[in-house]
């Protein structure tokens, strides 16, 4: 699956080229990118640069709130949001979580969702999927796009996580074991959430927030108050 990483002013992000020639704005900046935050901090330099007319920063929670954008409504807290009108951009600020793009091309809808350990266990990508359904995408035609994360490679946690993925329905997949030490693979278990919702069709942008060092912010590996943004927006 191709990526390519793109440079626009200070900007720099990594995209999928197919997905944008579908129709979907959409990037994954890196450390070097400025932030856009909440109160719109860098916000009018965003939108003016990629032609866009506003757009949505949630304080994210690490919960399974998606919010429907339609209609004016500007929520202020989540972690998803589900886009349905063009040139406006939903946002999510990631430092090791998995960032997660759905779209419809033929009805067109998309979402963005932040997927730490928390939302996934919580189902935040099976409640985009369930919204954009209700809508009125079609499952069968939702395309999904992984963004950097920190990976299995790198991602240790405890035993008592392992047991709670386990205890959730995840596969063995999901984890390694070396050394009695686990490494948990965010992106792994939000393809079999997908997969077990029908989603087959998945862009994977496999990189690794924590030991490409520079590249991008991670919070384990110090950087506590830094976050990247990524973003989605229907042209």
């Amino acid at each position: 699956m191709p990526y390519e990483i793109k440079y626009v002013g200070d900007w720099s992000y990594f995209y999928v080229p197919e997905i944008e020639e579908m129709g979907l704005f959409h990037g994954f900046f890196t450390a070097l990118s400025p932030v856009v935050t909440v109160d719109r901090t860098k916000g009018r330099d965003f939108l003016d640069l990629f032609g866009l007319k506003d757009f949505i920063a949630l304080h994210q929670e690490h919960g399974d709130i998606v919010h429907v954008i339609k209609d004016g409504y500007r929520p202020q807290t989540g972690d998803g949001i589900i886009i349905a009108e063009k040139n406006i951009a939903g946002i999510v600020k990631t430092a090791d979580c998995l960032p997660v793009i759905l779209f419809e091309p033929d009805f067109p809808v998309a979402s963005i969702v932040h997927a730490g350990w928390r939302g996934t266990l919580k189902g935040i990508t099976k409640n985009a999927i369930k919204a954009m359904s209700d809508m009125g995408a079609c499952l069968d035609k939702i395309i999904a796009v992984l963004g950097p994360s920190v990976n299995g490679c790198c991602y240790t946690v405890g035993d008592d996580l392992y047991r709670v993925f386990k205890e959730k329905g995840f596969s063995e997949k999901v984890f390694k074991r070396t050394n009695n030490t686990f490494f948990l693979s965010l992106r792994e278990a939000n393809k079999e959430i997908l997969f077990k919702e029908g989603i087959s069709t998945i862009y994977d942008i496999d990189i690794c927030t924590l030991c490409t060092d520079g590249l991008f912010h991670s919070y384990r590996r110090g950087d506590r108050d830094k976050r990247q943004i990524n973003f989605v927006s229907l042209q």
